[in-house]
C-alpha cells in the first residue's frame, strides 16, 4: 500500500511539473510577443548624433521614450530645440520645428488669395491622385509645366487672377503652361470645353436625337441655353451652331 501510494505521488508530482514547464513557455511566449510589438526589444542602436535632418541638428542621445524608443535632443536652424525619436527624423516626418512650413506659407504673402486658391487647385488636380478631379486632369495626362510647381513662377507669368475669372487651358488636350493658359470667365471655358464623352454627334453643341431621327443644335448664352432647331443632317446642324458662335460668341 505504501510503494503504491508512493508511485501515485510520484506521478502526481511528475503530472503537476509538466503543468508547471509548460505554463512557463506559453508565459514566456506571450511575453516575448508583448515586447515585441511594443517595440522593447531593440535593434542595434544606430548612433545620429552630428547628423541632419531637413533643418534639425541632432546633439546628442537624451533618454527614451515611455515605449523605450531612443530620444534625440535636436536643434534646429531657428534655433528652437526638441527631443525626437530616431524613427521621426530617418522617416523624414519632421524636417524642422515648423518655421520651414510657416516660412513657407508666408514668404509671398498671397497665402489664401484667389490666385494662390487658383494655383493651389490646379496643382492639385494634376499631380494629387486622391484628388477627386484627378481623372479628369492628372489622370489623362494633363500635367504643371515645371516652372509653375512654385507659385512664384506662376505668379509672375499670369499676375493676379481678375475677379470672377479662372484660369482656363487654351488647348484642352494640353497641359497648364504660360504659352496654353489665360484667365477666362466661366461662360468662356464653356465655349472652349472638350466634346463630353457622351456627345452623340462629335460636333459640341449638336447631338442626335435618336426618336425624332433628327439632330439637334444649341448654343449656351449667359447661363441660357437657347435651341437653334433641328436638322435632317449633321453637316446642316453643325453649320447653324458655328454660325451661332459667330453670332453670339464672335468666334
Amino acid at each position: 500500500m505504501i510503494s503504491d501510494l508512493t508511485y501515485n505521488d510520484l506521478n502526481k508530482a511528475d503530472s503537476l511539473h509538466g503543468v508547471i514547464r509548460q505554463a512557463t513557455y506559453l508565459f514566456s511566449a506571450f511575453l516575448l510577443i508583448g515586447l515585441l510589438l511594443r517595440g522593447k526589444i531593440m535593434s542595434k542602436k544606430i548612433n545620429l548624433a552630428g547628423q541632419k535632418f531637413g533643418r534639425w541638428l541632432v546633439v546628442k542621445e537624451n533618454g527614451r521614450s515611455k515605449w523605450r524608443d531612443v530620444l534625440w535632443e535636436c536643434e534646429c536652424e531657428c534655433g528652437a530645440t526638441s527631443l525626437l525619436k530616431s524613427c521621426e527624423l530617418r522617416s523624414g516626418n519632421t524636417k524642422s520645428c515648423g518655421c520651414l512650413k510657416k516660412e513657407l506659407m508666408t514668404k509671398h504673402g498671397m497665402v489664401g488669395t484667389p490666385t494662390y486658391e487658383t494655383w493651389h487647385a490646379m496643382i492639385q488636380r494634376c499631380t494629387n491622385k486622391n484628388n477627386i478631379h484627378y481623372s479628369y486632369y492628372g489622370g489623362r495626362g494633363i500635367t504643371v509645366c515645371k516652372a509653375w510647381l512654385k507659385f512664384e513662377n506662376f505668379f509672375k507669368d499670369m499676375g493676379e487672377r481678375p475677379d470672377r475669372l479662372t484660369i482656363e487651358r487654351l488647348k484642352n488636350n494640353l497641359g497648364y503652361s504660360k504659352e496654353n493658359c489665360c484667365w477666362a470667365s466661366r461662360s468662356e471655358q464653356r465655349r472652349n470645353q472638350r466634346i463630353r464623352s457622351d456627345n452623340t454627334s462629335g460636333v459640341i453643341g449638336v447631338s442626335w436625337v435618336k426618336e425624332r431621327k433628327k439632330y439637334n443644335a444649341k448654343i449656351q448664352i449667359k447661363h441660357k441655353t437657347i435651341n437653334l432647331g433641328s436638322f435632317d443632317s449633321l453637316e446642316q446642324a453643325t453649320e447653324i451652331r458655328k454660325n451661332a458662335e459667330q453670332k453670339y460668341w464672335n468666334k
